[in-house]
C-alpha cells in the first residue's frame, strides 16, 4: 500500500506542480481553458499566488510525503481537503450559476476521483498503522 501510496502523491504532485510552473510562466494563457479573464496588475498577481505559488506549495508538501513517511497521512489528508473543496465550490457554482464548459467539467472529474482516491489512501494507512 505504501507504494501505491508513493505513486499517487508523485502523481498528484506533478500536476500541481505543472499548474503552478505553467500560471508562473504565463498566468493569461494558464486561465484560457477556464475563460478567467486578468484584467489587471492585481489580477495577474492574485493568479499568480493562487494558481502559481499555492500549487507549487502544495506539490513540495506532496512530493515531501513520498520521503518522508510520517508525513503521508497528513498528506493526504490535506489532498483530500483541497481537491474535495474544489468539488463543493464547483458543484455549488453548478447549482447556481449553471453547468460550465468541459474543461471545467473535466476539472470536476479529475478533482473528485483525486479526493476519493487520497480518503481511500488515507483510511487505509490509518488502518494499517493500527
Amino acid at each position: 500500500m505504501m507504494r501505491l501510496t508513493q505513486m499517487f502523491l508523485l502523481l498528484s504532485g506533478i500536476g500541481f506542480m505543472l499548474i503552478g510552473i505553467n500560471t508562473f510562466r504565463d498566468p493569461i494563457a494558464a486561465m484560457a481553458g477556464v475563460e478567467l479573464g486578468i484584467q489587471s496588475i492585481n489580477a495577474l498577481n492574485e493568479v499568480r499566488a493562487n494558481y502559481g505559488g499555492m500549487q507549487m506549495g502544495i506539490g513540495i508538501l506532496l512530493f515531501s510525503a513520498i520521503w518522508l513517511p510520517w508525513l503521508s497521512r497528513p498528506a493526504l489528508l490535506a489532498l483530500s481537503l483541497i481537491t474535495g473543496g474544489l468539488v463543493v465550490g464547483r458543484l455549488v457554482s453548478i447549482m447556481l450559476d449553471g453547468m460550465p464548459n468541459t474543461t471545467v467539467q473535466a476539472l470536476l472529474i479529475l478533482e473528485f476521483v483525486t479526493t476519493i482516491a487520497a480518503l481511500f489512501l488515507f483510511f487505509r494507512h490509518t488502518k494499517n498503522a493500527e
